[in-house]
């Protein structure tokens, strides 16, 4: 995967960003899944707006691909359309944050932000 904002890690802001993204997941996950079950398509597209838009910030391609699809299904109100794509989102948001949380745990001088938030 790439992760374009990983490639200036050495920045506080962008390691924090990281941290958010990784620690705001769930949250983001869990809140399209209550949209969609109460057919409130208005917020699921609020958080789907934020997933791509951090996914983008990241450079994590796929994960924005997949809110994208999900995007489009949830734009035209098609719930189970919308509803299809939700495991494959869930699946590639999990890797995304595992992987950007390894990348934090590594270590080195790069990495102001460890992976449990706490500056080097």
């Amino acid at each position: 995967m790439t992760l374009a904002l990983l490639n200036s890690i050495g920045d506080e802001s962008s390691g924090r960003f990281v941290l958010d993204f990784i620690n705001l997941w769930e949250t983001r996950s869990q809140r399209l899944m209550n949209a969609l079950s109460s057919h409130d398509f208005d917020e699921a597209d609020v958080v789907l707006l934020s997933i791509r838009s951090s996914s983008t910030m990241l450079g994590a391609w796929p994960l924005e691909a997949i809110a994208g699809m999900v995007h489009a299904a949830v734009k035209k109100a098609d719930l189970s359309a919308s509803l299809n794509h939700l495991p494959r989102l869930r699946e590639v948001g999990d890797a995304t944050c595992q992987e950007l949380r390894a990348v934090l745990d590594r270590p080195g001088p790069s990495h102001p932000i460890s992976g449990d938030g706490r500056a080097s």
